[in-house]
């Protein structure tokens, strides 16, 4: 079916058939939040415990005196990723962070989607829905959420890292907030693709320091040193290309 060039993004993905999925505000409440508060020895540390073993965290002084709202940014290759990074996150910055997750991955499900929400404040973002797609992300950040994002905006099958999308540089220069930038070494086998069943391995997270872009940085500009902060993290001996 031919579709309408005068069509926006989302009225295009309408007419293939795709549905979009919406944020849960709902999971901002106070009842929602004191929920994630008093099971959060269950939803993260419990699985860190499980599976992380052992676990190492590195540059845990670059988070002192860091506030709310930060665009924290990490390599992805497993879905353990969230858990791990939020496990190494204070309770000051834990508590106001949102998780950016991919509609068509952990939203397909309407219950699965509300417990993601519920659990985590994970909230869905359409792959290739352009700026549209970060219009929730832009409330957040105005409104003092931090934000959680791959930038990468897959896993990586190898190890190595990805060519870093757009989007998480469109939100750092839009909304003028600090960069946070993370690596995560071992998750990948935990819980790697196409496996169902996690597994224990160690892990290391290395914090680099937060920073922020200047006045007149152009996107693909932002976008670089995004992806080398992230690179400046990775450990020698771990692979850096895709």
């Amino acid at each position: 079916m031919q579709q309408d060039a005068s069509l926006s993004p989302a009225e295009r993905r309408a007419q293939a058939g795709l549905v979009e999925a919406q944020p849960h505000r709902w999971a901002l409440s106070l009842p929602a939040r004191l929920y994630r508060r008093a099971l959060r020895r269950w939803d993260v540390d419990k699985h860190i415990k499980a599976f992380c073993r052992p676990l190492t965290i590195e540059g845990q002084e670059n988070l002192e005196g860091a506030e709310n709202p930060l665009l924290i940014i990490a390599n992805h290759t497993s879905h353990f990723d969230t858990v791990i990074v939020l496990n190494a996150l204070p309770r000051d910055l834990w508590g106001r962070t949102a998780i950016v997750a991919a509609a068509d991955r952990m939203y397909r499900d309407r219950v699965k989607g509300m417990l993601h929400s519920l659990r985590y404040n994970a909230f869905p973002i359409t792959r290739g829905g352009g700026r549209e797609a970060l219009a929730y992300s832009q409330w957040l950040l105005h409104h003092h959420w931090s934000l959680l994002i791959f930038p990468e905006g897959q896993r990586s099958r190898s190890g190595g890292l990805l060519p870093f999308r757009g989007g998480p540089a469109i939100l750092a220069l839009g909304q003028r907030v600090p960069v946070l930038p993370l690596h995560i070494q071992g998750a990948s086998n935990i819980l790697p693709p196409g496996e169902p069943a996690s597994r224990p391995a160690a892990v290391h997270v290395t914090i680099g320091k937060p920073f922020a872009l200047r006045d007149g940085t152009t996107i693909p500009e932002a976008k670089q040193r995004m992806e080398d902060e992230v690179r400046a993290l990775i450990p020698p001996s771990t692979p850096t290309g895709p």
